[in-house]
This record gives structure tokens, C-alpha cells and sequence, in this order.
């Protein structure tokens, strides 16, 4: 049995057995936060009252009409296809300004460079093309995992995060959106079992936001049971506080667009770009007759098809608004050698970007329906 493999079927099990057991964490030492929590029943999911935004004020006030929208979904490091396609739409002179972006899991650590500008692009491709496994987590010693919160430990990833989230980024994340525009990430509460969108240009405003804008980043793509959960300390709009745990926002959406952004797009003929860090359909393959390899399978085959009915709700939603509908997704005849998002070596990540440049290069090349309406083709190169 190979290692990466061995380690897959640690995670699956851990997943089962944090299940089980419910969300308690005795002894938990939160991050001091102290961002307000206001819960609304505002979301772009079909239940209502699932989501809850973090930020500061109205969530729409001083939004911009909202002409250009970017969502990018969870996927690991398959999020090499995303930058490479962002890069090559930049390469095309065709890219807009967003006004708003969103991002999940490996969605969220690309979102700021995107909303950023193309300026960005080398720096998000130096971090996928170039990243190891060992650069985003470290497996612990096997005797300790089952008195751990998760099978790693997820320093390497925050130190990356520390790396990129520097002062001068976040003034400038801060200056975009005084000017009306938006970046939101989403996060899984444990405690609440919702997703939580946080508003990381009002928090990249904060004088204290420099840590709470890291740990956000480092919460949403915390895969349960692989890295552990971040705790924050938060006071809610109510005044009371709370100690809650949050993880990969993929957990409860792989992808999203805060319904204040539909309401601002109303009427200005918009765009919503949907891109997807990944196939939309898991690979066909042999599955063995036994408890974790079956497990995987079904948890796999949950996870894309969540993806897909995300699109379709955002479909829905994007032509309500009067906005035009824009998919990009890896195409599903590309072979790739690793058997999770993260087990993947440079030599694969660096496929999927030029892959997703391509894609990019290619006008970039769109779908315009929902996946389970409209069947993406195999593109002959």
C-alpha cells in the first residue's frame, strides 16, 4: 500500500471518527478575534439561514454596481488550474477589474491575489507551481494522531500565509474596498455546523486585522481531520462570546456569491465567473470491497456533486439578476497522478497550470450553463 494512500485512508477515518464524536474540543486555546458576528438570514445557498457574514456594517453598504464577479472554489492544490487560468485570461487583455471575488479552501488563499489584479498572477503561481506537499502540512507521528485534532499539523501552510500577508498587502486589500469593491472567504463553523463568509477587506482595514485576516485564510482550508480546526474568540452582535472552531469552508460550500452581490448586480448587465479548481465529475475507477475504499468513494462522489449543485444555484441566481453565466472547470480527460487534492508534486501541479493557462489563452474558453445541464465536450489540444 503507498504512503499517500495509507494517509488518505487516515484522513477518511479521522473524518468518521470527529463524526462520531461531535464537535466537542475541551482545552481549546482560540485566537483572539473579537471581530462581531452579525447573523443574517442572507445567503446564496438554498437554505436561507444557513450562512453567517462576518464584517462590518450593513453586508451591502457601499457595495458598487456589481458588473464583474469572480468565484473560485475549493480543490486543494488543484488550485494550480485556477492561477494558470486567471494568468492566461491576463494574457488576453480581456481580464476585467472584479468587483467582487469569493473563495473557499484553496479558493480563499487565491482570492486575494485575484482581487488584487493581475500584478498578482506571478505571485500565486510561484505559490502553486512551486509548492510540495511538505510545504502545506506536516503528518505527525502515527502513535499521537489518535490523541490529535487532525492527522497534520498545518504550520507549514501558516508560515506560507505569513509570507504573502504582509502590511502593504493588506493596506492595499483595504484600499479596494473603501472604493466600494469586495473580497469575501468562507469558513465552516463546528459549533454552528454553518458556512461563515467573512468580509476580509473590512477586516484588513482593522488595526488588529493583520492576524485575524491570516488565521480566516488558514480556517478555510483546514480539511477536517487532516489540519486541524481554528478557534476563534469572537463577540457576537448580541454582545455575548463564544469560543467557535472553523474549518474548510468547503465543508459547506465549494463555492458562493453573497446575495447582497446578486442585489447590487440587478440591472447593470453583469458577469459571474464561476471558476472551479478541478474536474466537475471524479474519475471512474475500481473501488475494493472494503469499509474505507467504499467510504472514500461515496465521500468523493458527495463532494463533486455538491460542486456541480452550487453551480446550478449560481446559475439560477446569476440570470434572477439579469447577469451572464460564466463556467471554467478542468476538462475531464486530463490524467492526474495523485489520489487527493493534496498529494500532489510540483511536476502535476505545474500540468494543471498550464492546463488552466491554456483554458485562459483560449478567450478564455467558457461554459455558459451548469454543468448537469450543459455536459462539457473533451477539447481535443
Amino acid at each position: 500500500m503507498s504512503g499517500t494512500r495509507f494517509r488518505w485512508r487516515v484522513v477518511v477515518g479521522a473524518g468518521l471518527a470527529a463524526a462520531a464524536a461531535g464537535c466537542e474540543s475541551p482545552g481549546r486555546r482560540p485566537i483572539s478575534a473579537r471581530m462581531p458576528l452579525a447573523r443574517v438570514v442572507e445567503t446564496a445557498t438554498p437554505a436561507p439561514a444557513d450562512v453567517t457574514l462576518c464584517g462590518r456594517g450593513c453586508p451591502g453598504a457601499d457595495l458598487r454596481p456589481q458588473r464583474h464577479v469572480l468565484a473560485v472554489s475549493s480543490g486543494g492544490l488543484y488550485g494550480a488550474y485556477s492561477t494558470g487560468f486567471l494568468s492566461g485570461w491576463t494574457k488576453t487583455g480581456t481580464r476585467p477589474e472584479f468587483d467582487t471575488v469569493t473563495g473557499v479552501s484553496t479558493g480563499a488563499l487565491i482570492a486575494p491575489f485575484a482581487f488584487l489584479g493581475p500584478e498578482f498572477d506571478g505571485v500565486a503561481t510561484d505559490l502553486y507551481t512551486g509548492v510540495r506537499a511538505e510545504d502545506v502540512f506536516k503528518i505527525r507521528a502515527w502513535v499521537t494522531i489518535p490523541f490529535k485534532d487532525a492527522v497534520a499539523s498545518s504550520a507549514p501552510l501558516k508560515r506560507l500565509i505569513e509570507s504573502q500577508v504582509t502590511p502593504d498587502f493588506l493596506a492595499r486589500v483595504a484600499v479596494e474596498h473603501a472604493k466600494g469593491r469586495r473580497l469575501y472567504v468562507a469558513t465552516t463553523c463546528l459549533d454552528t455546523r454553518r458556512l461563515v463568509v467573512w468580509d476580509m477587506g473590512a477586516i484588513a482595514g482593522r488595526p488588529d486585522g493583520a492576524g485575524l485576516f491570516r488565521d480566516v485564510l488558514l480556517a478555510s482550508c483546514s480539511v477536517p481531520g487532516m489540519l486541524p480546526p481554528v478557534a476563534f474568540a469572537v463577540t457576537r452582535a448580541d454582545g455575548t462570546t463564544a469560543t467557535e472552531l472553523h474549518v474548510d469552508g468547503g465543508v459547506t460550500s465549494q463555492l458562493f456569491v453573497p446575495s447582497d452581490v446578486f442585489r447590487a448586480a440587478a440591472g447593470a448587465g453583469g458577469n459571474l465567473y464561476a471558476v472551479v479548481s478541478g474536474k466537475l465529475y471524479p474519475d471512474a475507477g475500481p473501488v475494493r470491497p472494503r469499509v474505507l475504499p467504499i467510504l472514500g468513494a461515496a465521500t468523493g462522489s458527495i463532494v463533486y456533486a455538491h460542486c456541480r449543485a452550487e453551480l446550478g444555484n449560481l446559475y439560477g441566481q446569476a440570470r434572477l439578476a439579469g447577469m451572464r453565466f460564466h463556467l471554467a472547470a478542468l476538462r475531464q480527460d486530463v490524467a492526474v497522478t495523485a489520489e487527493t487534492p493534496l498529494g500532489l508534486g510540483p511536476e502535476e501541479t505545474g500540468k494543471l497550470y498550464r492546463e488552466g493557462e491554456r483554458d485562459g489563452l483560449a478567450g478564455p474558453e467558457w461554459g455558459y450553463a451548469p454543468p448537469d445541464v450543459c455536459l462539457p465536450a473533451v477539447r481535443e489540444r
